[in-house]
């Protein structure tokens, strides 16, 4: 009876591990390119010169090459989370791709449902 009581605690806290883990991954709702433009107040495409990370938070200075929605500067930082466990978008340096951002707090902000929407093949 004590060996059945210690295997269902063990059981019930692996249980908890994996739920705990579950929970703090990243859950985005199906879009498609078009609603994440609407979504955005800024869609650019654009090219990745630096990120830098400070803290919780990644930002991605971008060389605006085409505008497609709203208006920002020639260059403009775009603020991400650092974890892909909080739906940070993950920029490399020199890659050219479409930008959706929304601005919040005076700082263009994205995350990786909506970059992945925007950047989506064929639209969906």
């Amino acid at each position: 009876m004590i060996r059945f009581a210690g295997l269902a605690a063990g059981a019930a806290c692996l249980a908890l591990l994996m739920a705990t883990g579950q929970a703090a991954a990243c859950s985005c709702a199906k879009q498609s390119r078009e609603q994440a433009a609407q979504q955005a107040s800024l869609v650019i495409t654009g090219r990745v010169l630096n990120v830098r990370r400070d803290g919780a938070n990644s930002y991605a200075r971008i060389e605006t090459v085409r505008m497609l929605k709203g208006a920002a500067p020639p260059v403009v930082e775009v603020m991400t989370p650092a974890s892909s466990a909080a739906c940070g978008f993950n920029f490399e340096r020199g890659k050219t791709l479409a930008i959706a951002a929304q601005l919040s707090e005076q700082q263009f902000r994205t995350t990786s449902c909506l970059m992945n929407a925007i950047n989506s093949p064929g639209g969906k």
